[in-house]
């Protein structure tokens, strides 16, 4: 842990401001303990790039006594809101004493390859490589492993440059998606590629907003609402989910316990011939993979970790510009990006996922 800022012993009426701090860490953790003589309002507070405020948590305190603790996700952030720093403030009407605000950054988990995945192919009885799926009620039935009809569901990784390809990606065909559609395609030529946004899956917190997500909207277009059930078809035979990077809250934790299953149960009824494969850990590894991986041994499906890919060699340190696809011209990339996979981490994501998928 590094730490960012430390305060102690600090009295004020009225409203206490914290210096303004900024990270690239994976988790900024705070803890605050603190006085007040009268009802209280804790806020962390972003600033995008214009200085315009944002409320990334508050907490209301009846008590004089405060103790409060708090983590967040400053990358998830600023890929989302836009967020470039940050700062701790609380307002009371009366008297506030601060006794102690300590900061700090967790750097990245990337932990060692998990090899334990299931492998679901063999060899058909017409000599055909094929893959083993399994039903929501766990019945296995063989499909060909070449794919007629592909769908990938994920994050900033898949959709972060415009919504168009994975951040920070230099170019729509440096993505993993273009590599691993490119190598399908040379089995089978005419074979059909989908997209869904799925970070809105991972941001829910609550039933109700993955509900939303799968039946009205899943955020991909402001002015063209597109349900995410919407993307599910009967002759999809390949689903990679790529998702857990955004699960960084413990209100998201709790909800994404429930509704993995859920995502993974409506995917069984709606796409019975699809082999699912879940590629997880470049960020948010402790949150998410133990989860992932039970689900996975549960519902007999695939899993790619690519926790162990990550690197400074492997994020986006390096490379300076990107091609905006919707503007046609060369932009810079945002130092706020930078610990997402550049051109060498796609390429490499992309391998394990050809590895897998072994054509």
């Amino acid at each position: 842990m590094n730490s960012l800022l430390g305060i102690r012993n600090i009295l004020i009426k009225g409203e206490f401001k914290s210096d303004i701090f900024s990270s690239l860490c994976d988790e900024i953790s705070l803890s605050l303990k603190a006085q007040c003589t009268a009802d209280c309002r804790i806020e962390i507070v972003s600033l995008n790039s214009g200085s315009e405020e944002s409320i990334v948590y508050d907490e209301k305190y009846t008590d004089c006594e405060v103790s409060f603790k708090y983590s967040f996700d400053p990358i998830s952030l600023a890929v989302y809101r836009g967020a470039e720093k940050f700062f701790v403030r609380i307002v009371s009407d009366g008297e506030i004493s601060v006794l102690e605000l300590e900061i700090y950054e967790n750097n990245a988990n990337t932990g060692e390859e998990d090899t334990s995945s299931l492998n679901n192919t063999g060899i058909g009885e017409d000599g055909v490589k094929v893959a083993y799926v399994y039903d929501k009620y766990g019945t296995c039935s063989e499909v060909h492993r070449t794919p007629v009809r592909v769908l990938f569901i994920g994050n900033s990784l898949v959709f972060g440059m415009g919504k168009r390809y994975g951040m920070c990606a230099s170019h729509p065909d440096k993505d993993y998606f273009h590599y691993v559609s490119e190598y399908i395609k040379k089995y089978n030529p005419v074979c059909r590629f989908d997209k869904l946004y799925g970070s809105m899956f991972e941001h829910a917190e609550s039933i109700e907003a993955f509900e939303h997500w799968y039946n009205d909207d899943c955020g991909l277009y402001p002015d063209k609402p597109l349900a995410a059930k919407t993307f599910f078809s009967s002759d999809t035979d390949l689903i990679l989910i790529q998702l857990g990077d955004n699960v960084n809250t413990d209100d998201k934790e709790s909800v994404f316990k429930i509704t993995k299953d859920m995502l993974i149960e409506r995917l069984k009824s709606a796409c019975p011939k699809a082999r699912i494969i879940w590629i997880h850990g470049w960020y948010n590894r402790k949150r998410t993979d133990e989860p992932i991986k039970e689900l996975c041994d549960r519902w007999k499906l695939e899993r790619i970790d690519i926790g162990s890919l990550r690197s400074a060699a492997t994020e986006a340190h390096n490379q300076k510009y990107y091609y905006d696809v919707n503007a046609g011209e060369e932009r810079e990339v945002s130092e706020r990006w930078i610990t997402h996979p550049g051109d060498l981490g796609m390429r490499k994501i992309a391998d394990k996922i050809i590895k897998k998928l072994d054509l």
